[in-house]
């Protein structure tokens, strides 16, 4: 090597090397102190480098690595780069040459890689934020839910009663049984078609988990922390903005920027379980977790290695050149993703992995989740001539109870559960389980109308409702729908960008004269002219409690009609006609029913689609009326109650819903003290669905618990004196398909009980 006034020249000699074989770009860079980047030089065609002797003097470290580098320079874990100390790389320059292996230099020729995957949006209701941070801070709760029937559906013990309190809010009772089932809830997902993602590359190198493992008490204080910052409040509802649900000061939580954060989702259950399993079986328990497995310090620093486009679908291919990774013995590499969507000029995050800790390997192909509100996705109809009810809310039309069809306005004789929605087998299996549940609030209808009723010339629908009477046939006035209705679609900006943008699609009128029919909205297509349409999007809203179809103790149907571009109704080629109002033709299409969740559809051979729904809006009451000694009443304010260990106590109350079968259950239960020790809370009345003390009835009386029973001297004989509170927990069945959770109303009444010396 030779030395220069004011720079030295080093060479690199590569092991192996052939004649005409291909050499890697490679570079050399200089570091300082704190390993930040000072100077950088390639090494030209006779394989040598030259940097200012000033600039060796300042540095400390010096990197030798491809000129397109995945891994980052400023870690000693790098897996394909050269990292000298300055006093090391000075006997190199004193040498004259850097000698690099054939096993690391040929990992730094490039060579396309590439990762694949998909991107949706799926949409949440509030219950289901609600449920998954209640299921989050009270994983034991979580564990009581799991071992309860699934028909049941809902937490009908003391601990849903201790979560209700425990959250200061209303309820809205888990029907699932937990964190995974309600991951897994099947709502409505739609592929994310415009966005980009973003690859993003990191290397770690984690080593086994053992027993006594010296990270253990370190893993244990960043779950604690993790579950400190997890909130106990009610939790706001999704809505434009970074996530929906925070934490303490801003701090995002359980979402990072539309991706969900598993690690802080089952931070608690984690933390319990590590608590409580014998230390021989933590190891097992923490191996089998990725979040929990690779710490923070054993993986290098993330860097973005590419970017790509999504495609129809949703699905990314994204390719780039880069040299195969030379990695340490037990490292391995992952990749995580971002992706964003074009708002106007501004591209938003809809999903952070990064941030969120979701790492995969190259080979495979994730399904990318986004909870964003923000994002927005992609429809695609499918072809073919058909109409049908598809969804309300998040609910699928199969779980509606409607009888058949028997003429374009009616429908069958009704059952005792037609119009409700999750249907039970029979009428035992619905006393006081989540079925049989009756509709209330708006009511989000979506039609699935195929491609093909474009061509047969279906331009507008209309949606009406009228009650039905005992034999399923319209009764009284029709009424229709005729609130104004927009849907969005993205628009490009002409700059790059994209813009959201309303498109009204009515109500508007066709026809003209004695045949014009008025209260139509637009069929949007996915094809010309009414393309890139945003996904899940309704086509009608019925708000239930809109005076003009709000009784709540008769049913209701509601009809479905197309009509072309002259306003003439449109009925399936060779139904019957409908009676109804105006000029009607045939066309090549049909009406269906969609009766289970994959499958078939019912056809409907009848001038237009009905279909009964039973709502009621009432609420239930929940009163705690007096409180009882030995069967004697007591209403006073405050109530301190005396007696022996064989003293009962019961509470009068009321607990109903107007129409009983909508009443989902009740329940009595009270709590000692804080609640703190053994035995310190117990049971008055087990789950009841029938009503009790519905006025004119009297108020009724729960079942009875002595004084030992509560105080439990047993358990120490000190307590003969305590402080109680009693609860009443009463739910409705209401739901209006997209609240899964159940409405509660309730009442509480403190009193003190002393067993006499």
């Amino acid at each position: 090597m030779a030395r220069e006034n004011k720079e030295i020249t080093i060479r690199l000699d590569y092991e192996g090397i052939g004649a005409d074989e291909a050499r890697p770009k490679t570079v050399l860079i200089a570091q300082d102190d704190r390993r930040r980047e000072i100077h950088r030089v390639e090494f030209g065609k006779e394989n040598k480098a030259s940097l200012p002797a000033d600039v060796l003097k300042k540095a400390m470290r010096l990197v030798v690595g491809p000129a397109e580098q995945e891994d980052d320079p400023k870690s000693d874990q790098a897996a394909n780069l050269l990292i000298y100390r300055r006093d090391a790389f000075d006997r190199l320059v004193e040498r004259g040459s850097i000698q690099i292996a054939s096993g690391i230099w040929k990992s730094w020729l490039f060579h396309l890689r590439c990762v694949s995957g998909r991107v949706r949006v799926c949409r949440r209701s509030p219950w289901w934020f609600r449920d998954l941070a209640n299921l989050a801070v009270q994983p034991q709760l979580a564990s009581d839910v799991g071992r309860r029937p699934m028909a049941s559906r809902a937490m009908d013990d003391e601990a849903g009663s201790q979560l209700a309190a425990a959250t200061k809010a209303p309820a809205r009772l888990a029907p699932v049984a937990s964190l995974d089932h309600l991951i897994a809830w099947p709502f409505r997902c739609f592929p994310v078609c415009n966005g980009r993602v973003q690859v993003w590359r990191r290397v770690c190198c984690c080593k086994p988990w053992v027993v006594f493992d010296p990270r253990i008490p370190e893993l244990i204080r960043d779950l604690e922390d993790l579950v400190r910052r997890i909130p106990r409040d009610p939790i706001p509802l999704p809505e434009p903005g970074p996530d929906p649900i925070r934490g303490e000061a801003g701090d995002t939580v359980l979402f990072r920027e539309g991706a969900l954060d598993e690690k802080s989702l089952r931070a608690a259950q984690d933390l319990k379980a590590l608590r409580a399993l014998d230390p021989k079986l933590i190891p097992d328990y923490i191996n089998a977790r990725p979040y929990l497995l690779c710490r923070s310090y054993s993986c290098g620093n993330p860097v973005k290695v590419a970017e790509g486009n999504l495609g129809a679908g949703g699905v990314f291919n994204v390719c780039w050149f880069s040299a195969n990774p030379l990695l340490p013995f037990g490292c391995h590499e992952e990749f995580a993703y971002i992706v964003s969507q074009p708002f106007g000029p501004f591209n938003l995050t809809i999903y952070n992995g990064v941030a969120a800790g979701h790492w995969y390997h190259r080979g495979d192909n994730p399904t990318l989740t986004s909870y964003s509100p923000w994002a927005y996705g992609c429809r695609d109809n499918p072809d073919g001539n058909f109409v049908f009810l598809d969804l309300i809310g998040d609910t699928g039309a199969h779980e509606l109870i409607t009888p058949d069809a028997d003429g374009a306005t009616s429908v069958a004789n009704p059952a005792y559960n037609s119009g409700l929605v999750f249907p039970a087998p029979n009428p035992a299996a619905a006393e006081g389980a989540a079925l049989n549940r009756n509709w209330g609030g708006t009511l989000k209808l979506s039609f699935l109308f195929s491609e093909g009723m474009q061509d047969v010339g279906a331009k507008y629908y209309r949606v009406s409702i009228v009650e039905a009477d005992g034999a399923g046939n319209p009764t009284g006035t029709r009424h229709y729908y005729d609130a104004g209705l927009s849907w969005n679609k993205a628009v490009p900006d002409g700059g790059g960008g994209v813009d959201i943008v309303p498109v009204s699609l009515g109500p508007t009128a066709a026809g003209a004269g004695a045949d014009e029919q008025n209260f139509l909205y637009l069929i949007p297509y996915d094809t010309n002219p009414t393309t890139d349409w945003n996904a899940g999007q309704y086509h009608a809203h019925i708000n239930t409690n809109d005076p003009r179809w709000s009784a709540p103790n008769v049913r209701h149907l509601i009809m479905l009609e197309l009509f072309d571009e002259n306003g003439r109704r449109l009925r399936p080629d060779g139904t019957p006609a409908t009676g109804l109002g105006g000029q009607e033709a045939t066309a090549a299409f049909t009406y269906r029913r969609r009766f289970q969740n994959t499958g078939a559809t019912a056809n409907v051979p009848f001038g237009a689609l009905t279909h009964m729904f039973w709502w009621d809006n009432r609420d239930v009451v929940g009163d705690i009326v007096d409180l009882r000694r030995n069967g004697l009443v007591y209403n006073a304010e405050c109530l301190f109650f005396g007696g022996t260990e064989s003293t009962t106590f019961s509470v009068g109350y009321r607990a109903y819903h107007p129409r009983e079968q909508f009443q989902l259950y009740h329940r009595i239960w009270w709590r000692r003290g804080l609640g703190s020790t053994a035995g310190s809370s117990g049971v008055l009345q087990p789950t009841l669905s029938a009503n009790v003390g519905q006025p004119p009835a009297a108020a009724g009386g729960s079942a009875t618990n002595s004084f030992a029973d509560m105080l439990r001297p047993d358990l120490d004989p000190t307590r003969l004196r305590c402080a109680f509170t009693a609860f009443l927990d009463v739910w409705n069945k209401r739901t209006d398909g997209d609240d899964l959770g159940f409405q509660r109303a309730g009442d509480t009444a403190a009193f003190v009980v002393e067993i006499d010396a």
